[in-house]
């Protein structure tokens, strides 16, 4: 199981809060006999770099011995439309996040769907498509699997 790199996602997405990781850390701290130190590192971690650091050699040593069945930019992607769906983000937001040639998501396989880049220029061209049922079923489409993928490393985190 490769739950550094899980945790480690699930926080540079934005979904886990400084709260959320410190949380989940001291729950495995308070419930389990055996904690491993960089739980520790993670619970004592006041930001992302920190807990960057903290993560570091777990996500080294996972990648060694486990193999990530999908993408980090992927499971990025759909910790954004997790946050879309619980009214976190606005889809304006969630689409612009996935344009920005600078953010983590651009190596995602979402961009190499067309439907992506179709929806990205209606979104551009008429605004007041985000607002109907039909256009909102065409993103569902698209990001569903993206959801999958988050929602899977999602509940591994909370069974760890």
């Amino acid at each position: 199981m490769t739950i550094g790199n899980y945790l480690y996602i699930a926080c540079v997405s934005g979904y886990y809060s400084k709260s959320d990781w410190q949380g989940w850390a001291d729950r495995q701290i308070l419930e389990k006999n055996e904690v491993e130190d960089w739980i520790y590192k993670v619970s004592l971690a006041k930001d992302i770099e920190e807990l960057s650091s903290a993560v570091s050699y777990k996500k080294l040593e996972e990648c060694y011995y486990e193999e990530n069945k999908s993408s980090p930019s992927d499971a990025i992607v759909g910790y954004y439309y997790i946050q879309f769906l619980e009214n976190k983000i606005s889809l304006r937001d969630l689409i612009d996040i996935l344009s920005d040639e600078d953010d983590i998501s651009t190596a995602s396989s979402i961009n190499e769907y067309e439907d992506f880049y179709s929806i990205l220029n209606e979104i551009n061209s008429n605004e007041c498509l985000l607002a109907e049922i039909s256009f909102t079923k065409k993103i569902n489409d698209l990001f569903e699997p993206f959801r999958q993928i988050a929602e899977s490393q999602k509940k591994q985190l909370e069974l760890y």
